[in-house]
């Protein structure tokens, strides 16, 4: 199912790259850490749908993590690497609850049926001797944070405290990067499902014939391939919520069946008989104007207004000037415990050009502005070269006298030369990796390949 997160826990470079390209050719988001401590960190912030973990990764007990998932109800699935087979430590990674158990040297295709079985499975849920296995189904949410300053912002969180307890439908708008899929398990977290499952699912992601599957679930033999019945994402969300992200994406007959879903209050699986009876909580997405849908006879109008009960509109980050500086704080904070880095703040200077940068990616562009300046800064706080802020277009920033040596020689020469020193060193930072280093740099993966090209036809 691309577009899920993988989140990798691999010591050796070279095989976490190796793993890291795979599994993006894939289509699948990924994190990584190198150790148990760095892994440990960024489980405190995020909640990956699969953990790949080696067992050789330093500071990490495979064991002990699986039964962290069981004791805070992470809702992880998890799969082990080793290279050292034995019988009863499988049994035992298996009774904890890992949903696979792969001996090293371990060949893409494996790694590649591995992810996708633990896809369709539920979340990890191994249980001490004696204890149900139903028991552990139930996802505890970690504590969300919306971070703001902003009245309208804090106006909106209110409202949405007011309205969580309900089981009315809510429809949140917002640009890309607002902050939508947080706002909802806001929701989730202040209702009472919030012990219950909270299921996302993205209706821009998946081609028509498997978001039917994927919502609905199928009966074996309903088409080729359903080898097995499947449930659906409304059935493993009963008692919970289901998220709906990008919902004006939906082909318009699958509309027509969301709607049943929400009205009748039972799932129809594709190639089956019998209706399911679900109590499901929708919360549903869009960063395009509904109402312009509808008229553009995309999207339809009886749907519309059954989400619509509650409308939560998001204002971009542009509109909450004060809010910058403050999110800022929390992700430079975050990165530091993430990867290890000792970073205090920002420059007056470097805080000007965040002011005045429109952030048409609101703040999921921001907070990768913060990630890469966290790992580029060469002292302990952010200037505006770490920023790295619209590579090749920017002037060069302004030096003063406390910049050190490296950043003059960065900010001296043609924009080029700076360009291609700032390539390379995040190259190195990122141990050759192209793909995070183009993350890193806020460009594509293309353009960084024909920097280099353009790079070796100059030497």
């Amino acid at each position: 199912m691309p577009g899920q997160r993988i989140f990798l826990i691999i010591e050796n470079p070279k095989e976490r790259i190796a793993y890291i390209s795979l599994l993006e050719s894939l289509g699948y988001l990924v994190d990584a850490a190198p150790d148990g401590d760095a892994a440990d960190a960024y489980l405190t912030e995020n909640t990956p749908d699969v953990v790949v973990a080696d067992d050789a990764t330093p500071d990490f007990s495979a064991v002990d993590f699986l039964k962290k998932t069981i004791s805070e109800d992470m809702p992880v699935k998890t799969i082990i690497l080793t290279a050292d087979p034995v019988v009863e430590y499988a049994v035992t990674l298996m009774k904890y609850g890992a949903v696979d158990y792969l001996i090293k040297p371990v060949d893409d295709r494996q790694v590649e049926l591995s992810i996708k079985k633990a896809m369709v499975m539920g979340a990890s849920q191994a249980a001490e001797p004696g204890e149900p296995r139903e028991k552990q189904s139930k996802s505890k949410n970690k504590q969300v944070q919306i971070i703001t300053g902003n009245p309208k912002m804090e106006q909106l969180l209110s409202l949405t405290a007011r309205v969580a307890d309900s089981s009315a439908s809510v429809l949140i708008q917002g640009e890309s990067g607002t902050g939508k899929e947080l706002f909802a398990k806001y929701l989730h977290e202040k209702s009472r499902r919030s012990d219950q499952p909270f299921i996302a699912v993205n209706c821009a992601a998946l081609p028509e014939n498997l978001l039917e599957s994927e919502l609905f679930g199928h009966e074996k033999g309903a088409f080729t391939g359903a080898l097995t019945r499947k449930m659906g994402k409304f059935e493993l969300a009963n008692k919970g919520t289901l998220f709906l992200d990008e919902i004006t994406e939906m082909q318009f007959h699958l509309q027509a069946k969301l709607l049943r879903v929400l009205q009748e209050k039972v799932v129809d699986r594709v190639g089956g008989t019998q209706s399911v009876d679900v109590d499901v909580r929708v919360i549903a997405t869009t960063n395009r104007d509904p109402k312009a849908a509808v008229e553009n006879q995309t999207f339809r109008e009886d749907l519309f207004y059954r989400l619509n009960t509650i409308p939560l509109v998001i204002p971009p980050l542009r509109e909450r000037g004060r809010d910058v500086r403050l999110l800022c704080e929390f992700f430079i904070k975050k990165y530091c415990r993430i990867d290890g880095r000792d970073v205090k703040g920002l420059t007056d200077e470097a805080a000007a050009v965040l002011y005045n940068h429109g952030f048409p990616g609101n703040v999921r562009e921001l907070e990768n502005v913060i990630h890469r300046a966290v790992l580029l800064a060469e002292t302990d706080v952010i200037r505006p070269h770490d920023l790295l802020m619209d590579i090749g277009d920017s002037p060069a920033p302004p030096m003063d006298v406390n910049t050190p040596e490296s950043a003059v020689d960065m900010a001296s020469g043609s924009l080029k030369e700076m360009e291609q020193k700032m390539i390379f060193k995040t190259l190195d930072q990122t141990e050759g990796n192209r793909t995070h280093a183009a993350k890193i740099l806020g460009i594509s993966v293309r353009t960084l390949r024909n920097k280099l090209n353009e790079y070796k036809e100059q030497t």
